[in-house]
């Protein structure tokens, strides 16, 4: 009874999961560079590693290129952590490129 609740209670919480609701076609990569609509939209500019809450941690940080679609910033993260499940990922946005910040 206990396996069967657990199992109940994880595919609550997969079903439940934030990336379902940030569809990630359109995207593709290429190298280091990341396209939205064949359009580049962010290049892979580091790798990390990190020592965090006792956990060793790897993170990948992406730029995100002039002229992209800020408004699929979610969508690209969704993108990137499925094509890289084992690395936390970063996006970085130059403040002249994102506007105010609210």
């Amino acid at each position: 009874m206990k396996k069967l609740l657990y199992v109940a209670v994880f595919a609550l919480l997969a079903s439940c999961s934030i990336m379902k609701k940030y569809p990630t076609e359109g995207f593709s990569i290429e190298g280091n560079i990341v396209s939205y609509k064949n359009t580049p939209m962010a290049e892979l500019i580091g790798l990390e590693f990190a020592l965090d809450d006792n956990k060793f941690v790897r993170e990948l940080t992406f730029k995100v290129l002039p002229g992209s679609d800020n408004s699929v910033i979610n969508n690209l993260i969704v993108f990137l952590h499925e094509k890289h499940p084992d690395y936390e990922i970063e996006v970085n946005i130059e403040i002249e490129q994102y506007g105010e910040v609210k």
